[in-house]
């Protein structure tokens, strides 16, 4: 017994030291994120290019996008630079409708004197990093700008990236994403919130620490040269944006984030389009650094750099230890004694330092940075981050396994994010149908499992007078429900509108035939 004890003791300890280890470094950015925005007194302009205008090519890499081309067109027409000097490419690999739509808005465009060539390929070989690497072998552009299908670019975007490759050794320059429908639902308002944290935090934070910062698959400005030395797009990762952005700071690249330009854009209003989207980014990162990890500590980079760019590689790896701490903590209540208290006393205050390490990363975001329209006051603040910290423990079991998918190098195609150009409340063009179809799948069965589980010990840990484990516990159970919630309920109203579908289809049939 003593032997279970200290190997429960050891593996929940460890689990939470990674956890903590995760949270500091965090806070670690906000800190240096925080202190570079305090001594940026005024804003600064945007440089101006010097000399003639370079030539541009925009790549717009979409499939089955029926619902957004139009207005991603749309957008993309409007970009103020000179006609000659600028070449937009939709890389269509769609097998829906949608060819036809932007086929419909390009001819549009095109008797207005707006030239958009249109892309499709025999195959959807090498997904997105396929397309990508199709579009440039077609042009010679010096510089090369990507949009996804969700983005709404604004008229000046290029000429307020292009002035910062004044510097002839910038190969990137990432931009901030806005969102569109952020305050369409809790999820809209969750996502929201963990992305702007992202690009304040992470991407202002490693570039305040001078440390590699990435591009984000959109909304940035690539010097053609910096793609190619790096190897150009490659698809053995389903981040495939991440992966050049190492291999391109590797061979002596800088990249710049610039905070002030932004590019609105159309979140995941569905629960199973969150879960597509965190599985990519997440088993994509963990490909990444089991592809990468090798050429960064081999290369001349300093130490620290070297730390920061594996973490940020493998800071995916906190979804397991975060899922194997809810499992060790399951038998605590039946073996709790003197021995078990104590050691739960330093697991709980490292609990607590993580979470007031964390609240101290997501105040920090939505304080100082650049973000219209965000809730300043500090009990928003706080109650927002926790409802994600909730979501992120929910969605612990599915990133899981991306994650040891991604380690393990096992492929799988990329899936992309549907979306049905929502406005700011969420709403949907009239007549828009949502995507349905999603089934109950054995790890929404193992989310409910847990939320049970940890609901049922929370209940015998208050009758047993262990309030320490019952506060712990109500957490996890709280996270599972929340996933499970919006999961069960959004398949659940997908199965009813299948239903008065096929109800409404028969009637039509049976009215027809008589």
């Amino acid at each position: 017994m003593k032997f279970f004890i200290s190997g429960l003791q050891a593996v929940t300890l460890i689990s939470q030291g990674v956890i903590l280890f995760f949270a500091l470094s965090q806070a670690w950015l906000a800190f240096y994120y925080r202190r570079s925005k305090i001594r940026q007194t005024q804003q600064v302009a945007h440089p101006v290019w010097q000399g003639s205008l370079p030539r541009i090519l925009v790549q717009l890499p979409i499939f089955n996008e029926r619902y957004v081309v139009e207005r991603l067109l749309d957008a993309v027409a409007h970009l103020d630079y000179p006609p000659h000097l600028l070449t937009i490419q939709l890389l269509d690999d769609s097998t829906d409708d949608t060819s036809e739509i932007a086929a419909a808005s390009i001819a549009r465009w095109s008797a207005l004197g707006i030239k958009i060539d249109h892309v499709r390929r025999g195959d959807r070989c090498g997904y997105k990093a396929g397309a990508l690497r199709a579009g440039l072998a077609r042009n010679d552009s010096e510089f090369v700008t990507i949009f996804d299908a969700d983005f709404i670019p604004q008229p000046r975007f290029l000429k307020d990236a292009i002035g910062y490759f004044n510097d002839p050794s910038l190969g990137l320059v990432q931009t901030r994403w806005a969102h569109l429908n952020e305050n369409a639902s809790l999820l809209t308002k969750l996502l929201s919130f963990a992305i702007d944290c992202h690009f304040s935090i992470e991407q202002g934070g490693r570039q305040a620490t001078k440390n590699f910062i990435n591009f984000n698959g959109t909304a940035g400005m690539w010097r053609r040269k910096a793609i190619d030395e790096a190897g150009g797009w490659q698809d053995d990762c389903l981040t495939e944006d991440l992966d050049l952005s190492f291999r391109s700071q590797l061979r002596g690249w800088k990249f710049l984030f610039v905070e002030s330009i932004t590019t609105p854009s159309e979140l995941p209003a569905r629960m199973s389009a969150i879960r597509s989207q965190q599985y990519r980014w997440t088993k994509g990162a963990a490909e990444t650094g089991r592809k990468t990890l090798k050429l960064l500590w081999s290369s001349r980079q300093t130490l620290g750099t070297k730390i920061i760019g594996s973490f940020h590689m493998l800071n995916s790896v906190v979804f397991p230890f975060l899922l194997v701490l809810s499992l060790v903590l399951v038998p605590f209540p039946f073996v709790y004694g003197e021995q078990m208290e104590t050691a739960f006393g330093a697991i709980y205050a490292m609990m607590a330092a993580s979470l007031f390490a964390m609240m101290f990363t997501y105040w920090t975001a939505q304080s100082y940075g650049d973000f219209d329209g965000l809730q300043k006051s500090g009990p928003s603040i706080l109650l927002r981050a926790f409802l994600f910290l909730l979501m992120v423990c929910g969605l612990s079991v599915h990133n899981s396994r991306a994650v040891f998918q991604g380690l393990l190098g096992r492929r799988s195609a990329f899936v992309r994010t549907p979306k049905f150009n929502c406005d700011a409340k969420g709403r949907t063009n009239p007549g828009t149908p949502e995507y349905a179809g999603e089934v109950f799948k054995w790890q929404n069965a193992v989310e409910v499992c847990l939320m049970l589980l940890f609901t049922g010990l929370m209940v015998y840990s208050a009758a047993h007078g262990h309030v320490s484990l019952v506060l712990v516990y109500a957490y996890f159970a709280s996270g599972y429900a929340m996933v499970s919630y919006f999961t069960v309920s959004e398949i659940l109203a997908d199965r009813m509108m299948v239903k008065t579908s096929k109800r409404e289809l028969s009637l039509h049939e049976k009215q027809a035939a008589e």
